[in-house]
């Protein structure tokens, strides 16, 4: 991997997801001294959404921008880490009022998982838009389940001999 010739794109999502991810580790909630990482309970969705980022932006040629279906999961990823981010707020306020407060790492994977979003979205292709990128995901999930099923119902047919693997 080459940094410098890593198309904007890429580069910004995996600097966020990287940010994201190390904010994980950070205290979230401090109360009476002690403080708890987001690596708990919502914690780890956002951890595997930053995870997902940071691996969809190095996959590919990384000179061009996030294909269709790699720039929706990616949005996708920073949408659901936005949204766990926003629920464990409104959790953590109901549950601890008055006796603490939230830490600075929560505030640095709200940021991480908005700018996941932002850099995907600011910096795609022009051609790219949300309702095409949404088409795309389903027609290649569904081309990977009638694959998977062709393939299924050639080992299982009545004239081959060979017993699946």
């Amino acid at each position: 991997m080459n940094f410098q010739t890593m198309n904007k794109q890429r580069k910004f999502v995996l600097i966020a997801a990287a940010v994201g991810i190390i904010s994980m580790f950070l205290p979230w909630v401090s109360f009476l001294g002690f403080s708890i990482s987001g690596m708990h309970d919502k914690g780890i969705v956002v951890f595997l959404c930053f995870v997902a980022s940071g691996i969809i932006a190095y996959l590919g040629d990384q000179t061009k921008n996030l294909d269709k279906t790699m720039w929706t999961v990616a949005l996708i990823a920073g949408a659901l880490a936005l949204l766990m981010i926003v629920w464990f707020y409104f959790q953590a306020s109901d549950s601890y009022a008055g006796t603490s407060f939230l830490g600075f790492g929560f505030y640095i994977s709200g940021i991480a998982s908005l700018g996941i979003l932002l850099s995907a979205y600011m910096f795609r292709s022009p051609t790219d838009t949300l309702k095409d990128g949404f088409n795309t995901l389903k027609k290649d999930i569904e081309s990977k389940i009638n694959t998977s099923t062709t393939t299924d119902d050639k080992t299982n047919s009545p004239g081959n001999t060979n017993p699946p693997a």
